[in-house]
Parts: C-alpha cells; sequence; structure tokens
C-alpha cells in the first residue's frame, strides 16, 4: 500500500489531464445559429447559395436565399448553425444555363453565375462574419462591378 501512495499525486494529474483532453460535453465545434439578407446592388438576391467557411477549418454551414434574400444557415450533420468564429463566406447563383444546339452528348458546358465571380470563392469573396452565440442577422450585400 505505501508503494501506491507515491503514484497517486501522479494519478490525479494523469486524469486531469485526460478530462480536459476530452472535454466533458458532447464532441464537435460549436454551432450559433445564423439568418441573414443577401443583397446584389441592393436588390434582394433569391436563390443563391450561402456558405460559412471556419477559417480554423471544420465543416461549412450552407443555406440558400428566399424571395427576400433571406436565409438561415445549417451544418450537415452537426445542426442548426455555422460554427463558433470566424468565418470566410462565399456566395454565388448560378444563371440557367442552356445547352447549345451544337453541343455534343456530355459535354461540359460553362457555368455562368448570377452573381459576381469574386464571391464565389470564400478566398477572394473579402466577405468574413465573425459567428457568436445571440449574433443579429447578417447583411451581405454584394456588388456587381466588382
Amino acid at each position: 500500500m505505501r508503494n501506491f501512495s507515491r503514484f497517486l499525486p501522479a494519478l490525479a494529474v494523469l486524469s486531469l489531464v485526460v478530462v480536459v483532453l476530452t472535454g466533458c460535453g458532447p464532441g464537435g465545434p460549436q454551432l450559433a445559429p445564423v439568418e441573414g439578407v443577401v443583397t446584389l446592388d441592393g436588390t434582394p438576391l433569391e436563390g443563391a447559395t450561402v456558405l460559412f467557411h471556419p477559417a480554423e477549418g471544420g465543416k461549412p454551414a450552407t443555406g440558400t436565399t428566399d424571395a427576400q434574400g433571406k436565409f438561415t444557415l445549417i451544418t450537415r450533420n452537426l445542426g442548426e448553425g455555422a460554427q463558433v468564429g470566424m468565418n470566410n463566406v462565399s456566395v454565388s447563383k448560378e444563371k440557367k444555363a442552356e445547352t447549345p444546339a451544337n453541343a455534343e452528348e456530355g459535354e461540359i458546358v460553362d457555368v455562368v453565375y448570377e452573381t459576381p465571380a469574386k464571391y464565389a470563392s470564400p478566398k477572394t469573396s473579402e466577405l468574413t462574419v465573425d459567428v457568436q452565440p445571440g449574433i443579429p442577422p447578417v447583411t451581405l450585400e454584394l456588388k456587381s462591378g466588382e
């Protein structure tokens, strides 16, 4: 018994480290509900895809705008909202592309966007949002001249 008592402090420290590293609650990143509006040149943008990409890595949250340009984000397999912290944002809306009459079967037609190309990538959009619990609705104002 005497030898065991010498290891007790080390066992206590090891137990504390395990608790800290594994956490006490459910796993995964913290999410916060996010909703907002997307406009293009001041007009609500319907049918656009909005993606919040966590700057620290993780699953992006996505939403689609309605007729008033409003969206609500979800993160697949994780739940409602976006990952808490800084998020890089991308917004895109494809135009309905028609296949040219002279196109061959299986030919890939270039995708044409209603939104400026810079907004389609979180690396070039220059749109960022710091998601926090209780965040007010977000306004994403896109400009076609950019």
